[in-house]
């Protein structure tokens, strides 16, 4: 028996999504129990040779799978096909009890296997120590194909926690300790071959189902298990692959009752059904959902059960580095306890401050109000001033009136004394214009001199342009100002 826990922490609930080029599939596990599942298929034009090239439309295929079961998790486990994937056990030169690094591992399949990093992603686990080293079971993937899927599961919303491929999901739904594995779907199948506990094959090979016949489909499904068991006898001459083992179909096609009826009997190998360790209802189609259910037993545990069981599958998280959320170091831990620390300092001084700075809101507020109404007076000010001028002039006219009077009986005396014709007199606000004819040049010069003595004009009196060889013209005075009384 086995105790199911989710990779995310939350015990007994785990929620797997099964991509693949035509359908994407989803079952919500809970308590060791299957309690949801669903299935939809794609439209055409979202996957090339199993590459995603439309990520928003898959994207939005599988947000509509998940609201469909009315789930909002974000967290969920996932599959990537193992089409173009290598895998072999290394052999790492690393003495026995060290610990085995990434680049010790890449360096050591990359002697024999045809991988690189620029276009793979490579994982691996450990597996055990012989002499000379240590075994490492090392699986690479294409870039393309999960940077594809990443990104039409983030478009989706999705914060996938753990990725594996589907041939290793599919070991776990199986359960066996020794089986030979035919998952079938509709644009690749896998073969896995399960020895004394150990996965010793994993291959996923391309193939187009609706071009052949029912009889065509066989021949190339037969034929792929019969070069997979004979690699494997010629690599283990003295143990050959048990011909009693059984074969167990999975996947799309594993309804397909003809089919494995043919294959058996071409094979030999009779086929079993998959035997999950949990609980599902009687109307899900176990098969078709291996890979689903293999992904929800992904970090599943051994319980109290006495039977020794030999199977080990594989559990390595295939989903890259760049896509993991990242985990607080203990610097940045303590970093964040220190903010948080002063950041509750702060709180007293900063309601304080936000009175303040509410205060002066206010009083900007009314001021700009004041400034406002202080503006609109100004500018009817602006308006009056030019009334308020004429009102002054007036003003000044109206209370010199009087000393105008005797400005101009002054000059019309003094004029009348020396004989001096007067033939204008226009007295402004400052001044006094006086056109005047006398009988000679020394006449005139005297009028001008009798002007400056009287004491009510200003001196010098301004004499016309010629003088003083002139005997008239127009002279301007200016009165001089009464004495402000004290």
């Amino acid at each position: 028996m086995l105790i199911i826990t989710n990779q995310f922490g939350e015990k007994n609930r785990v929620l797997t999504l099964d991509i693949s080029s035509t359908e994407i599939s989803i079952i919500e596990v809970d308590r060791g129990r299957v309690i949801r599942w669903a299935k939809q298929t794609l439209e055409p034009g979202i996957f090339e040779e199993e590459v995603v090239v439309n990520h928003r439309l898959l994207g939005e295929a599988i947000r509509q799978l998940i609201s469909s079961i009315g789930v909002r998790t974000k967290d969920i486990i996932v599959s990537v096909s193992g089409l173009y994937s290598l895998s072999r056990i290394v052999l790492v030169p690393v003495p026995p009890g060290e610990e085995v690094s990434h680049q010790a591992v890449v360096d050591a399949a990359i002697e024999v296997m045809p991988i690189s990093e620029e276009e793979m992603y490579i994982s691996w686990q450990h597996i055990g120590s012989v002499e000379g080293g240590q075994q490492v079971l090392v699986v690479s993937v294409p870039r393309d194909m999960i940077d594809g899927e990443m990104r039409a599961i983030k478009l989706a919303g999705i914060n996938p926690r753990v990725l594996d491929l589907k041939a290793m999901a599919v070991t776990r739904a199986v359960n066996r300790d020794q089986a030979l594995i035919l998952n079938i779907e509709q644009t690749s199948y896998d073969i896995i071959m399960i020895v004394d506990g150990l996965v010793e094959i994993m291959r996923t090979t391309a193939w187009v189902p609706d071009a052949l016949s029912p009889e065509e489909r066989m021949d190339q499904l037969a034929l792929g298990l019969e070069l997979t068991v004979g690699f494997y006898d010629s690599n283990h001459v003295d143990h050959p692959f048990n011909s009693a083992t059984p074969l167990i179909v999975t996947g799309h096609f594993s309804g397909d009752d003809k089919l494995i009826k043919m294959l058996e009997e071409r094979t030999g190998y009779r086929t079993e059904p998959p035997v999950p360790p949990l609980e599902y209802p009687e109307g899900l189609p176990l098969s078709q959902y291996a890979v689903n259910i293999g992904l929800a037993l992904k970090g599943s545990s051994p319980g109290t059960d006495t039977e020794q069981r030999l199977f080990s599958p594989p559990d390595i998280n295939f989903l890259p580095a760049e896509y993991k959320p990242r985990k607080a170091s203990a610097r940045q831990v303590y970093t964040a306890c220190a903010i948080i620390a002063v950041l509750v300092l702060l709180v007293p001084l900063y309601q304080i401050t936000s009175s303040a700075m509410e205060k002066v809101a206010t009083l900007e507020k009314e001021f700009s109000t004041l400034n406002s109404l202080l503006e609109v007076r100004k500018a009817e000010l602006a308006k009056r001033e030019p009334l308020k001028k004429a009102i002054d002039s007036f003003n000044t006219v109206f209370n010199g009136a009087s000393d105008i009077t005797a400005d101009l009986e002054a000059i019309i005396s003094i004029a009348d004394e020396l004989d001096i014709e007067i033939s204008s007199l226009v007295h402004g606000i400052s001044n006094i214009k006086i056109s005047c004819q006398a009988g000679s040049a020394i006449a005139f010069d005297d009028f001008i001199t009798a002007l400056e003595e009287s004491g009510r004009f200003s001196t010098p009196v301004i004499p016309p342009e010629g003088y003083p060889y002139i005997t008239g013209g127009s002279i301007s005075v200016t009165p001089v100002p009464p004495e402000e009384p004290e």
